[in-house]
């Protein structure tokens, strides 16, 4: 019996060093994201209003939950005089609003107003950090409040838009039961932050999804386990268009929005064969995209690689690294206005 307990024990000792051993990995994975800042990367073109005929652009601050100042702009087809509705666009990590300019102007040609603008810890917005995967649908929910107090767009029509993370903002966005909006599309949104950390650690550390789990709720609160499609649940009847790819290996469809949200009434749910994480690319332009970033990535990991091979990466058809798909990008529209018409 003694020699039992001997060896219970040191189970129970090895389980506990493994434990606090797989949390302090989960901390620090978690830290290495949302403890910085994103400034994106300067080499890389980022296109504004001037690269798009006739969008213009009026540029707007207002203040986080926290008083930090997020800053963006209102964009617009030039000559508009009474936008059909307000797209407000949250974006996903790596980069800023203007890293959707060409979805952004898509949107305004087609008669939107639309109040795009850098998340906490972003490009032009202040903030020493990101902060927290939370942190996203807080600004959203900023970036609401402030159109709604805002003389020209207090009296529009609301309708959401958002990629990545920003698809999971626009989600828990609609969750709030004091945010009435008219309707909302995602792109690539996932179901919870701690299921994409995890799932980006790959199959051989799937283990330690329950204590990516445990470290979103200490770090996060009990807000980072509601899920996307709990957060949708709440929002009918507000109609919901979920788009996404099957071949995203950035939010894998078992973990998306659009799959477990499906069944929702007011929730039309699209999972597109041969699609990746930028649903409104066409394919050719994602697959070229992934290529160059995983180019770039490797290239500046080469300890050896000087300063002129990783110039050359940046030689970038950006023409083909944005291009849009006219088809999926139609949907969209074609559903914000029936949204508004309703």
């Amino acid at each position: 019996m003694k020699t039992f307990f001997i060896i219970l024990a040191v189970i129970i000792g090895l389980l506990i060093l493994i434990g606090g051993a797989t949390a302090v990995i989960a901390y620090f994975a978690y830290n290495a994201v949302f403890g910085k800042r994103c400034d994106g990367d300067e080499r890389l073109k980022i296109f504004t209003h001037e690269d798009f005929e006739g969008l213009k652009a009026a540029p707007v601050k207002f203040e986080n939950d926290k008083g930090d100042t997020l800053r963006g702009a209102i964009y617009a087809k030039a000559g508009l005089q009474n936008p059909e509705a307000l797209v407000i666009f949250s974006h996903g990590m790596g980069g800023g609003h203007k890293n959707y300019m060409t979805e952004i102007n898509t949107f305004a040609q087609n008669g939107f107003a639309v109040l795009a603008y850098d998340n906490t810890g972003t490009c032009a917005s202040d903030g020493d950090k990101l902060g927290s995967f939370c942190q996203g649908p807080s600004d959203l929910i900023s970036a609401i409040k402030f159109a709604r107090s805002h003389k020209s767009l207090g009296n529009m029509k609301i309708l959401l838009a958002g990629h990545s993370w920003g698809g999971y903002s626009v989600c828990q966005a609609l969750g709030n039961k004091d945010i009435k909006v008219d309707g909302a599309v995602t792109f690539g949104a996932p179901d919870s932050g701690y299921q994409v950390i995890g799932a980006a650690m790959g199959e051989k550390l799937s283990f330690l999804m329950p204590v990516f789990k445990l470290a979103f709720r200490i770090l996060e609160g009990k807000r980072a386990m509601v899920h996307s499609s709990q957060a949708l649940a709440k929002a009918e009847p507000t109609p919901v268009l979920l788009l996404h790819g099957k071949e995203d290996h950035i939010v894998p469809p078992a973990v998306s929005a659009a799959e477990n949200a499906k069944d929702l009434p007011h929730v039309r749910s699209v999972i597109f064969d041969s699609r990746y994480h930028n649903v409104y690319q066409t394919i050719d332009s994602e697959i070229y995209m992934n290529e160059t970033f995983a180019k770039i990535n490797a290239t500046k990991k080469n300890k050896n690689a000087s300063e002129e091979e990783i110039n050359a990466c940046y030689n970038i058809d950006y023409e083909l690294i944005t291009r849009e798909d006219p088809a999926m990008m139609n949907t969209v529209v074609m559903f914000m206005k029936k949204c508004i018409e309703r």
